[in-house]
This record gives structure tokens, sequence and C-alpha cells, in this order.
């Protein structure tokens, strides 16, 4: 039997600015691939108006224990839509009131063949100067 591999195609600038393109496999695609639905806003691919970055309407506001429970319902509900590859784990959430910042790290495996292959992926989500964030830590 073969063993299915996850193949993403993954633009890199250069120092020049010119853009090349790239192949990442299974973990690092799927890595790739949930921080880019992470850095579109939602309602901005035409047609597909829940493809995106739930988190967006949670900046700046008091985030208690429901509001923390909702943005890992977003975020679960996104990835099982748009990621399937992703078995998802576990979604925690962290929120940093002073500095804006909601900091997620998510739990998932991938399977391929008979292996499974854990990864966790943390990143961080923030408003500045107008423009949103999302930044892998």
């Amino acid at each position: 039997m073969e063993v299915k591999k996850y193949v993403d195609i993954s633009p890199i600038r250069d120092s020049a600015g010119n853009v090349h393109y790239s192949k990442e496999y299974d973990v690092n695609a799927v890595n790739s691939s949930i921080m880019n639905l992470f850095s579109i806003e939602r309602g901005e691919v035409p047609g597909k108006p829940w493809l995106g970055n739930p988190l967006s309407i949670y900046l700046f506001e008091n985030i208690g224990y429901f509001e923390q429970r909702s943005i890992e319902i977003a975020l679960r509900n996104t990835l099982e839509l748009y990621e399937p590859r992703a078995n998802i784990d576990y979604i925690n959430v962290n929120v940093v009131n002073q500095n804006n910042e909601i900091e997620i790290n998510i739990g998932y495996y991938i399977i391929l063949g008979s292996q499974e292959i854990f990864e966790d992926l943390k990143f961080k989500y923030s408003h500045n100067n107008m423009t949103s964030i999302t930044q892998r830590i």
C-alpha cells in the first residue's frame, strides 16, 4: 500500500522581493495551510463567507470564559470545515488583554498510511495599526 503524502505549494519571497514557489510536504503542508487560513479575514473570499479567521470580532472585547470557549469552538469549526487533514486533539486560547493579543495553541495529528503524526502549532493574533496579524510563535 502506498503511503499518502500531503503536498501544497507555498510562495517564498526572496530579499529582492521576487516570489518563488516550493513544495511543502505532510505536516509542513498542513501547518502552512492552517496559517494561511488564519491570515484571511472572514468574508474576504467572494462566495465563501465563512472561510478565514474568526478571531477579529473578539479583539478589543472583554474576554471571559464564555468568549474564550466561543473562540475555541469557532477555531475548531473553521479547521474541521476547511482543513480536514488536521484531526484536532485540543485548542487552547490565552488572551493577553493589555496587548490586544490572542494566543492560540492547536494540537492536531495527521494520518499518513498507518502512522499518526502529532503536531503542536502555536501562533498569536493581534491588531496592529489597522492590520490584523497572525504570527507563528
